[in-house]
Order: structure tokens, then sequence, then C-alpha cells
């Protein structure tokens, strides 16, 4: 996609229907499966660390993404919605988005990403908070026939993957999936030098197995679209009070598998019907005083959704829809070879209603205004308004005024959880909410420059956080948390319209506080800089630089974890032979040693990351 049709692409995101993007009542960004390709990226996180705003956490079993100086640590990404062609992947028990390899999801069949940035909420409902974020996977007729790649890398990494795509009559159908096993680094933690801990080094437990599996088939109006993931996990930290380096390991399995239909009214109007089950499980083992504990959770869920959509005259695009959602199974369980510590199911629905109405007010100012209402059977009710204003004052520029709400109901641990000795449970907590006032001014700068500014100020309130109660010396999550941000972010892309050189530099200024102490939130850096380059030195290959920096992220215990520089460099082929081509990644290539914030689980007050390391792929394409 070149500059010109940047301003006029099509999104579905923003208000579950094609749009230009520059007329969206969002701010918006767009991951295009080309630059997935040409920067080599290999989680959906680390395609994320390269958008304005946003920035990486890794606690060495999962991986998080912050926005815009919000990450509290160890939420499970349960402020983000992730979805996969519109399908919600956030699982019913904590609400978590997968970020890493547990997400399962071959990168190289994806058509681009779309991200909403800011509150979701009256389009998608809870959990919509800080972004939504819409993996778009490619037809089958794009891919027209198979491609096969296989990985090699530092620290024992090695992968394999494969796409079949083909449209066969009126029957479009794509399939991809990917595997891998990867040793990991060892890792040296002083706060655990002890001779009972190994002086602090953890070997081999860094480990990492998982497959993931997608398919889509489109015939006319009629969609059916599945997916099965499954990732095990070494952890290396010793968190939540475990032995040290004694193989601790996690576990996560994803499954969806939802049927869609599109029953055209006329040429202005349709329904779209769908019908869905997803379900979810998480296991852990843990040694703990020379006692393998147990944990394990399980999720069930289904639901329909009817929408509605009108273009009504030339100056109305109405959409409408009700969306009803049943979970028999959101449980946790808790036992050792001698006793169970816990054991709770906690089934819920609710029902949704939702509609959204886009006014041409005047040629090339648009109004929106959107309602959500929400209401759950354990949970109470929310209502998520949006309102906008878009002026498109050329065709390669706009202005959009934008206001927006969202909530996250709590999940089940915040709620039910308890241990005799230390926690209760709380199931009168509330929902969380958001607020966010942005302004967005896209342009076009020259035939080949483009620019994205965007100011805002979000409050939070109602966060959930966990206190000790006095009265009985146990914990307890309640609402006492309000965090307040403001920040302002400049990206401009390029591309030249040649030699197809291309590139990325955004920068991000941001300051979230706690409305409490006024002090800046825990692992929230306030300035970031990000640059990308895609260099086409001859017609057999181009050089990828990449640059990273970040200003130092405050720690739970009041530390700071220092500034981040980081460089990266790829080298992508031309196809060659007629069918190969080769990528190589270097990450980190300087070998700089970085930290990012630890959770309340950890002993250690920052965890070092990932050091150079290198990764070779070869494609077959045919």
């Amino acid at each position: 996609m070149d500059l010109s049709e940047l301003m006029n692409q099509k999104v579905v995101t923003a208000s579950k229907y094609a749009q230009n993007s520059s007329e969206a009542a969002s701010s918006i960004g767009v991951i295009t499966s080309d630059e997935i390709k040409q920067y080599g990226y290999r989680t959906l996180g680390e395609a994320l660390n390269s958008q304005r705003g946003m920035y990486l956490s890794n606690d060495k079993n999962y991986l998080y993404v912050g926005s815009r100086g919000f990450s509290r640590p160890t939420d499970y990404n349960n402020r983000i919605v992730i979805m996969v062609d519109g399908h919600i992947m956030n699982e019913v028990v904590y609400g978590s988005a997968f970020m890493g390899n547990e997400l399962g999801i071959n990168l190289d069949n994806v058509e681009k990403i779309e991200i909403i940035r800011g509150p979701g909420g009256s389009v998608y409902g809870s959990g919509a908070m800080l972004n939504t974020i819409n993996i778009i996977m490619k037809k089958g007729a794009e891919t027209d026939g198979a491609s096969f790649s296989a990985g090699t890398g530092s620290f024992g990494k090695n992968d394999l993957s494969a796409i079949y795509g083909k449209k066969i009559k009126k029957t479009d159908i794509s399939v991809s999936g990917i595997g891998g096993l990867y040793n990991g680094e060892n890792y040296y933690f002083s706060e655990l030098d002890a001779p009972q801990t190994n002086y602090g080094k953890s070997v081999g437990l860094d480990w990492e197995k998982y497959f993931g599996f997608q398919a889509g088939i489109t015939n006319n109006n009629f969609k059916f679209s599945t997916s099965f993931t499954n990732r095990s996990k070494g952890i290396p930290t010793g968190a939540f009070n475990t032995d040290f380096n004694k193989n601790d390991k996690s576990l996560d399995e994803r499954f969806f598998i939802e049927s869609s239909y599109r029953k055209e009214l006329n040429k202005n109007s349709s329904l779209l019907f769908r019908l869905y089950y997803d379900s979810y499980k998480y296991s852990g083992k843990y040694p703990t005083e020379g006692i393998f504990s147990f944990d394990e959770s399980k999720g069930q869920w289904g639901g329909s959704e009817i929408q509605y959509y009108l273009e009504a005259g030339k100056r109305n695009i109405l959409t409408a829809g009700v969306e009803y959602k049943y979970i028999p199974r959101a449980d946790y369980r808790e036992w050792n070879n001698d006793s169970t510590y816990f054991n709770k199911n906690s089934p819920f629905s609710f029902y949704s209603v939702y509609a959204q109405d886009q006014i041409k007010v005047v040629k090339n100012l648009n109004l929106t205004m959107g309602l959500r209402f929400d209401k759950y059977s354990e949970f109470g009710h929310a209502a998520s308004p949006r309102l906008a204003l878009v002026y498109r004052y050329s065709t390669s520029s706009s202005l959009k005024l934008l206001y927006s709400e969202a909530f996250r109901i709590p999940n089940f641990y915040e709620s039910f959880y308890e241990s005799k000795d230390s926690q209760k449970p709380n199931p009168d907590i509330k929902a969380e909410r958001i607020r966010t006032l942005e302004f967005c001014w896209l342009h076009k700068i020259s035939g080949s420059v483009f620019g994205n500014f965007s100011v805002y100020r979000f409050s939070t309130f109602n966060l959930i956080n966990q206190i000790l109660d006095e009265t009985d010396g146990l914990m307890e999550f309640q609402n006492i948390g309000k965090a307040i941000g403001t920040g302002a972010e400049y990206e401009i892309k390029y591309e030249h319209p040649e030699n197809k050189n291309q590139g990325f530099l955004n920068f991000s200024l941001q300051r979230t506080i706690d409305n409490n102490t006024k002090e800046l939130l825990s692992n929230s850096p306030e300035f970031m800089v990000k640059a990308g380059l895609v260099l086409n030195v001859s017609k057999y290959f181009n050089v990828v630089p990449e640059f990273f920096y970040e200003t130092a992220r405050k720690t739970l215990q009041g530390n700071n974890t220092g500034e981040v520089y980081l460089f990266n460099l790829g080298i992508n082929t031309c196809k060659f032979l007629k069918y190969f081509e080769i990528s190589l990644k270097a990450r980190n290539l300087l070998n700089r040693k970085y930290y990012y914030p630890g959770g309340n689980e950890h002993v250690q007050d920052a965890l070092i990351q990932d050091s150079r390391n290198i990764y070779l792929k070869l494609t077959a394409r045919f």
C-alpha cells in the first residue's frame, strides 16, 4: 500500500463495518502484511511494540503490552481486546489476551493488524479500555498456493510453519499452522543468590513449546472459522514464592469455532448473524517447600450476535446489534497431593445492545454517536458511549475530535478467590471505568511522507487493587484506584514511490499518574522513540535497521529500571530459484542489558530481558 492509499484504506474494527480510516471515529493504526514480512515480526506483541504509544513487558512467562503509559504488572492484558477476524480471543476467567507464541497465529498469513487506540466499549464491551486489536487473516485467493517456512535461531530456537490458500469456484479456503521449540536463556538473579537457590542461577528453565492452527472457509455470504493453540512454558524466575530452579511451568490452551452469515436485504442494508463456541484451559505446576502444588482454570462459553447495517440515504450510516453470551464454566482450582485449597466454578451470562449512527452534518464533516449497554448476571450493568467529530478537509488530511468510555468487569480471581491464611473474596467488587478525550490530525506531508499526530487525556477510576484489610489481616481486591494520563504522539511514515524504500519514525510523550499519590505509575515510560527503515540495497535483497528508545520505568518498589536503547538489524532476500526466500534478523544487536519491572509475584524488583539473539528463516512458496 502506497501513501496515497493510506488515508483511504478500509478498516473494519472501529465500527464493525468497512470505512475509510480517515473517516472512522477512532485513532487508528494499521500494520500491513508487507510490514510484518519486512520487519520480521514473530509475535503480535513484537509487531505492536513498533507502534506509537505502545510498549512491551515480559515476565518470562507471558508477554504484556502497555498503552499510553498504562500497564499494570501481571494484568494478563485484560484491559486490551484481541480479535482474530472479529472474533474476540480474550478468555472469560481472567479476561486475558495472548501476545506471544501462546496466541498461536502464523503472522505470515495475516493481511493486516488494525489497532484502535483508546476505549472501544461502545462497540466491543468489557475489556476494551486501552486498545482494540483485530488480526485480519489473508483470504485463500490472496495466497493462491502453499508456503512452508523453517526457522532456527539463538538459544535453541527452532520452528516450522505452513500456509495453504485457494479459491475454488465460490469457496475461499485459508489454512495455516505454526509450531516451535525454544530452549531459552540462562539467567542470574542477585536477589536469589544463596546456596539453596543455586546461587541465583536459573539454568535450562526458560524453555517453551507451542503449536497453533487456524482455518477460514468462505462461500458467498457464509463464513466458517476456527483456531486452536497450545503452549507450555517454563518459568525461570521463581515466581509466586516457589522453589527456585525447580522446573515451574504453565500451560495455556485455547480453541474457538465460529460461523456467520450475512443476509443482504437490499443494496443499502444487511443483517449479520454470528454463532460461536470457545474454550480455554490453563494449568500450572509449582514446587513449594519440596512439595509440588498445582492450579488449573477452565473456561467454556458460547454466544450469538445479530447486527443490522443501513445506509440511510447519503447522510447516515446506521449500525445496531444485540449479543448474548453464556458462560457455563469459569472456574479455578488449586491443590497439592494431600489437599485441595480452592475449587470454585462461577457461571454467568450477559446480553448487550448497541447502536451507532454516522451522520454527514455538512460536506466533509461527520458526526458519530454510539452507545452500548451490557447487562451481566453477576456484575451489574454498564453503558459505554462514544462521540466523534471528523472533518476531512482534503483527500489526504483530516481532523478528529474523539470522546469515548469503556469498562472492565472484575475477573474470577479478583471476585471469588480466597485462601484461609492470606486472601478473602469480594463478590461485590465493581467494574473499572475509563474516559478518554482525544484530538487527532492525519495529514499527507508530501507525495512520500504521511504524518499522524494525537493529543489525549484519559482518566480511569474504580481501578481494582489488592489491599490488606487490617481488621482480619487478609488481602482483598477493592475499587480504590484512579489514574490520569495525558500525552502526545507523532508518527511519520515514508515510502518512496519508485524504489519502494520505506520507513517509520514515531515519538510518544506520556505521563500517567496515580491520582491518590500524584506519582508516576509503575511500569510507565514517559518518553519513547521508535524508528525502522527498509532499504532496498539491490534487486536481490534489502536491509532493515530498527531503533527503539524509552526512558526509565518505575518499579513496584519505587526504583527505576534505567533507559533502554535497542538496535535490531534484518536482511531479506528477494525470491531466488523461483520459489525461495531467506530472512535474517538480529534482535538487540549490541547485546545491551536492560530490565523491565517485575510483578507482585516476583522477588526480583526488575527482570532482565532478552540478550542478543539471531533468527534465520527459509521460506518456500509454491
